[in-house]
C-alpha cells in the first residue's frame, strides 16, 4: 500500500491529504448475516411528512451526530471531530442507463427520537434510509431498507474532512481504503485522530492513482445487491471515529457494524425511559402534548460526551458548512443553566447534576462560571488565550439559581453541601461586580448580560442581569438554610431587597409604562449602526444613546425579573401589556425589542429578531402575574415552532418581521425546547415543587375550552404524583395520586404538603371546596386577570380529591392557528380579559382593517357595542366578531367594555 502526498485547494484553504493506492476487488456474493433485516421498534413518538427541501434535520447521540438538510447532503461528527461532509447517495438499476440522485427521489421524512428515516421512491424501487446515532457510541449507523425489481447499485459519495471543532486546527490528513474491512480510514500524521466509513460489500471507485494531478473531488464507493438479497438484508453504511488512534476507531466501527440491531434497541429503550420515567402531560390539544414530549427529547439530545472534557449540555445544532462550527454544538454555561430549569420541571435530576458538575469543573478561581467551552478546548489554551470562555456575566448568577431550583424539586441536600463552596464562590464573584455599591451588578468589565453586540451594546447594568441577581440572592438565602450558613443567608436576603428597590428606582419609566433596558456609561468611541434597513434612522438613535444615562428602550428583557415576581405588581401589569402587544409579540414569538424602536432591525441578532427563548421568558412572566392570555399566546408560538421547521425541534432565532428562521440559526436549539417545557409546566399548569420536595403546588391557568388535563410523574423529592383535573358546569375536580417512590439521592421519603390554587375568572363565585368529601377552608387571592381559590392539604392520603363548586364566571378564548412559513404577523392579541358584575372588559390588538373572532363562555351573554358583533354558536357560547380600524399593516389596540346580560335576554 502506497501513501501519496497531494495538495488540494479547497474553499481558499490549502489541505494536505495522503491517499492510499489500492486495487479494486469484486464484492462478496451475498450480503453478510450481520445486516439481516429486523423490524425497527418505535419508542412511541413519531412525526412524518413529505420532505421540504432545505429544511434542517439532525441525528444526535451523546458522542456523535449527523447534520443535514432534506433533499441535500449531510455531514457527520464524532465529537470533537468532523469526520466527513457532502455525504449523499445515488442509485443505478441493472440495464437502466441512468444514475438516480437520492435528492431527486427523496419524498418523505420520518423522525423518531431513536432514528430518522428518509424514503426514496422510484418506479423500480423503494428505499427507506434509516439513520441513527447510538446513544453512547462514537459513530453513526445507516441502514438501507430497499426493495427493487432489478439488481441495484448504491453509490455513496462524500468528502473526507477530519477537522477538529472550532477553533482548534489539525495536522495533515490522509485517506486510505482498507480492502479487507471494505472501509475508508481518514487519519492524520500523529495517528491520534481517526475516522472511518464503509460497508461490508463496498468497493472503492475513486481513490486517485499516484500519476494523476490532485483534484478536489468526492470519494465514492459502490454497493451492489440483487432483489432477493434486498428482501432479507439491510445495506449497512457505518461511520466511526476516535481521538485515541486507529485501533480504537476500528474497534468502534466493528461494534457498530456487528451490533446494529442491539444498538438500535438501546436507543429505543433510552427514549422509552425518558418518556415513561419523567413527567408527562396530556391536554385536550395534541399539538401541546407532542411538543412537550419532543422538547424533552430535544433537551436530552443536548447532553454530549466529549472524550477529553466529560459530559455536559451543548447549546444547539446546525450544519457547519465550510466551517468547523456545527451550530452551537459545544458547551455553554447560561444555555445549560436556563435548560436545567426545564429538566428539573420533568424530574430528570441526574441530567441536572451532570450539567452543573460539568460547569463546576471549569469554574474560574474567582468564582466565575464559563460562558462557553469549545469541544476542542482540551487541545488548545482555550481558557487563557481565547476571549469566549469568560465573555458573559449571567452564567454565574444562573449557576446559583439552577442549584436552588434543583434542590427545591429534588430535596437532594447532599448535592448542595458538596457544591456549597462552588456556589459561594459564584456568589462572591457577582457580588463584587457592584463596584459603585448602588445595588446593581454591572456588565462593564465583567461580561455581557444578554446583549452581546449591536445597537444596544454595551450596557452598563442590564435589567436582565438584575433580575437574575435578585433570584440568585433569594436562592442563596434558601440554600444557606440547607447548609446552616446563617451569615450568608442574612446577607443574601438584605442584598436581594436592596437590588429589588434599586431596580424599581432606576429602570421604571412611569410616563411610558415599561422598564428600561439598561444604564449607560459615557463611551470613548461612538456606536456605529450596522448595514441594514433604515441605517440612518438607527444611527441617529444610537448617537443619542451614546450621551444618555439610561437606555430607555422597550425590550423583552424585563420578562426575566417578571419570571421570578420581583417587580412591583401594578408596574408589572403594565409591562406585560407591552410584552403581549403587537409591537413585541409576533405570531411566532417575542421580539427582543419593540418594532417601533428607532434601532429596530428585523434581521438583527440582538435588536430585532425573535427568539423562542424570549418567548418563554414572556410566557412565564405573564403567567406569574395572572395574565394567562398573554402567557398562552407566547407558549403556543413555541409549540407551533416544533412542527414548522426541523421536525420536533425549535429553532434558535427568526426574523422580527417574517416567520422565517435565520440562515445562521441553530435549528435544533436546546434552550428553545426548554421554553416549551417550563412555561407549560410552571406557567400554564402551575406545577411547582419547593422546600426541598416538601411542598407540591398545582396552580393551573387553563384556556377556557380545556376541560381536563393530566400531569403524570410529578417529582417532589423522592416521591412521584399524578395530577388529574376535570371541569364542567360549576364544578372542578382535582385528583392527586401518589405513585411509586423515586430516589433523588437526598432525604428519606416524605409526604409533602400540597397546595391547590386553580385560576377562575374574576366574576366567578367559589361557593365551597371539598377535600376527600369533607368541607375545607379556602382562601381567595386575586392576580392580574384571574382569582385563585387556594387550598392547602397537609400530609395528603395516597389519593386526594379536591372538588370546587362555583358559580361560573365569564371566560374568553380564541383558537391558536398553526404558523404559515414566511408569513407576516397577523394574529389577534388578547392582552386583558376582566369581568365584573356589570361588564366584560377586554384589551385587544389586531391589524387595522381586519376582524377577528373571540369566543366567550359563561352564564351571561355580552351585549354588542360599536365594532363588535355578537353571535350565538351552536354550543351556547357567544362569538364576538371584533373589527379594527386603521392601516392594514399596523396593530391597533381596542379597549372594550361589553355589558353582560343574562343568557335569556
Amino acid at each position: 500500500m502506497k501513501k501519496i502526498l497531494i495538495n488540494i485547494q479547497s474553499a481558499g484553504t490549502l489541505l494536505l491529504i495522503f491517499l492510499c493506492a489500492s486495487t479494486l476487488s469484486p464484492r462478496a456474493q451475498q450480503l453478510p448475516a450481520l445486516a439481516r433485516k429486523f423490524t425497527p421498534r418505535n419508542s412511541g413518538l413519531e412525526l412524518e411528512r413529505r420532505t421540504h427541501p432545505g429544511t434542517f434535520f439532525d441525528v444526535v447521540g451523546r458522542k456523535s451526530a449527523a447534520f443535514g438538510y432534506e433533499n441535500r447532503a449531510l455531514e457527520a461528527w464524532v465529537y470533537p471531530l468532523k469526520i466527513l461532509d457532502d455525504f449523499k447517495l445515488s442509485f443505478q438499476l441493472q440495464g437502466y442507463p441512468l444514475e438516480i440522485d437520492s435528492a431527486d427521489v427523496q419524498v418523505a421524512i420520518n423522525v423518531r427520537p431513536e432514528a430518522t428515516t428518509f424514503t426514496y421512491s422510484h418506479a423500480a424501487f423503494t428505499i427507506r434510509h434509516i439513520i441513527f446515532a447510538p446513544v453512547e457510541e462514537q459513530g453513526i449507523i445507516m441502514l438501507l431498507d430497499a426493495r427493487s425489481v432489478l439488481p441495484l447499485t448504491v453509490t455513496g459519495s462524500f468528502r473526507p474532512r477530519l477537522k477538529l471543532m472550532w477553533p482548534a486546527g489539525l495536522m495533515t490528513a490522509y485517506i486510505g481504503w482498507d480492502e479487507k474491512a471494505r472501509a475508508y480510514t481518514i487519519g492524520e500524521e500523529t495517528n491520534r485522530f481517526v475516522g472511518m466509513i464503509g460497508s461490508p460489500t463496498a468497493r472503492d471507485i475513486s481513490l486517485m492513482p499516484y500519476q494523476e494531478e490532485p483534484r478536489d473531488v468526492p470519494n465514492r464507493f459502490v454497493i451492489e445487491a440483487s432483489p432477493g438479497e434486498l428482501k432479507s438484508h439491510f445495506v449497512p453504511i457505518i461511520i466511526a471515529g476516535s481521538t485515541e488512534g486507529r485501533e480504537k476507531a476500528k474497534a468502534t466501527y466493528d461494534k457498530l457494524l456487528g451490533s446494529a440491531e442491539s444498538l438500535y434497541e438501546k436507543n429505543v429503550a433510552h427514549y422509552e425511559r425518558l418518556r415513561s420515567e419523567t413527567t408527562g402531560v396530556t391536554t385536550p390539544d395534541e399539538r401541546v402534548n407532542a411538543a412537550f414530549d419532543w422538547a424533552k427529547v430535544g433537551i436530552d439530545k443536548g447532553m454530549a460526551t466529549n472524550p477529553m472534557l466529560g459530559t455536559g449540555l451543548v447549546a444547539g445544532f446546525r450544519t457547519s458548512g465550510e466551517s468547523e462550527r456545527p451550530g452551537f454544538a459545544w458547551f455553554f454555561g447560561r444555555d445549560a443553566l436556563w435548560t436545567a430549569l426545564a429538566i428539573n420541571s420533568y424530574g430528570d435530576f441526574a441530567s441536572t447534576r451532570t450539567a452543573l458538575n460539568f460547569l463546576k469543573k471549569f469554574q474560574r478561581e474567582d468564582g466565575k462560571i464559563p460562558h462557553e467551552i469549545s469541544q476542542s478546548a482540551a487541545l488548545i489554551p482555550w481558557f487563557k488565550d481565547y476571549p469566549y470562555a469568560w465573555a458573559s456575566a449571567d452564567a454565574t448568577p444562573l449557576y446559583i439559581i439552577a442549584h436552588s431550583d434543583y434542590w427545591r424539586a429534588s430535596g437532594d441536600s447532599n448535592f448542595i453541601r458538596e457544591n456549597w463552596d462552588s456556589i459561594i464562590k459564584a456568589y462572591g464573584f457577582t457580588s463584587r461586580t457592584d463596584t459603585d455599591n448602588n445595588g446593581l451588578v454591572e456588565n462593564t468589565n465583567f461580561g455581557h448580560g444578554w446583549v452581546e453586540g449591536g445597537a444596544l451594546y454595551p450596557p452598563h447594568e442590564e435589567i436582565y442581569l438584575q433580575g437574575l441577581w435578585i433570584e440568585a440572592l433569594k436562592s442563596l438565602d434558601e440554600l444557606a438554610g440547607v447548609t446552616g450558613d446563617t451569615t450568608v443567608s442574612a446577607s443574601a436576603r438584605a442584598s436581594a431587597e436592596r437590588t429589588r428597590s434599586a431596580v424599581e428606582k432606576t429602570y421604571w419609566l412611569a410616563d411610558r409604562g415599561f422598564y428600561a433596558f439598561a444604564t449607560n456609561l459615557p463611551r470613548p468611541t461612538p456606536r456605529v449602526a450596522e448595514p441594514g434597513p433604515d441605517r440612518e434612522r438607527r444611527q441617529a438613535r444610537m448617537s443619542a444613546l451614546d450621551r444618555a444615562r439610561l437606555i430607555d428602550e422597550d425590550t423583552v428583557l424585563p420578562a426575566v425579573p417578571l419570571w421570578w415576581r420581583t417587580l412591583e405588581d401594578s408596574r408589572a401589569q403594565s409591562e406585560i401589556d407591552h410584552l403581549g402587544s403587537g409591537e413585541m409579540a409576533t405570531d411566532w414569538g417575542a421580539r427582543i425589542i419593540s418594532n417601533r424602536s428607532e434601532v429596530y432591525d428585523p434581521l438583527s441578532y440582538h435588536y430585532g429578531s425573535v427568539w423562542p427563548l424570549f418567548t418563554g421568558w414572556a410566557s412565564m412572566g405573564a403567567y406569574r402575574y395572572g395574565r394567562p392570555h398573554v402567557g398562552f399566546q407566547a407558549l403556543m408560538a413555541n409549540v407551533h415552532l416544533s412542527y414548522s421547521g426541523s421536525l420536533g425541534y425549535v429553532t434558535e432565532l427568526l426574523s422580527g418581521d417574517f416567520n422565517s428562521a435565520f440562515g445562521r440559526s441553530s435549528h435544533h436549539q436546546v434552550w428553545s425546547e426548554a421554553m416549551v417545557v417550563t412555561p407549560l409546566m410552571r406557567g400554564l399548569l402551575g406545577v411547582e415543587v419547593s422546600e426541598g420536595g416538601k411542598t407540591l403546588s398545582f396552580s393551573p391557568q387553563l384556556p377556557a375550552d380545556w376541560g381536563r388535563v393530566l400531569v403524570r410523574n410529578v417529582f417532589a423529592g423522592d416521591a412521584r404524583y399524578d395530577i388529574a383535573l376535570e371541569r364542567g358546569a360549576g364544578r372542578e375536580s382535582v385528583r392527586i395520586t401518589r405513585r411509586d417512590q423515586g430516589n433523588a439521592g437526598g432525604q428519606p421519603s416524605r409526604t409533602p404538603r400540597i397546595i391547590i390554587a386553580p385560576a377562575f375568572p374574576l366574576d366567578a363565585e367559589v361557593r365551597s371546596v371539598l377535600v376527600n368529601g369533607r368541607p375545607a377552608r379556602f382562601e381567595m387571592k386575586r392576580e392580574g386577570d384571574v382569582q385563585r381559590a387556594l387550598v392547602s392539604v397537609e400530609g395528603p392520603a395516597a389519593t386526594t380529591e379536591i372538588i370546587y363548586n362555583y358559580g361560573e364566571g365569564t371566560e374568553v378564548y380564541f383558537h391558536s392557528e398553526p404558523l404559515r412559513p414566511g408569513a407576516s404577523d397577523q394574529g389577534l392579541r388578547v392582552l386583558r380579559s376582566r369581568a365584573d358584575a356589570n361588564a366584560l372588559r377586554l384589551v385587544l390588538e389586531g391589524l387595522g382593517g381586519r376582524s377577528y373572532e373571540v369566543r366567550v363562555r359563561g352564564r351571561r351573554r355580552p351585549a354588542e357595542v360599536a365594532g363588535v358583533k355578537v353571535l350565538e354558536s351552536s354550543d351556547g357560547e357567544a362569538r364576538l366578531l371584533v373589527s379594527f380600524d386603521g392601516a392594514s399593516e399596523a396593530y391597533v389596540r381596542r379597549e372594550l367594555t361589553l355589558p353582560l346580560l343574562p343568557r335569556n335576554k
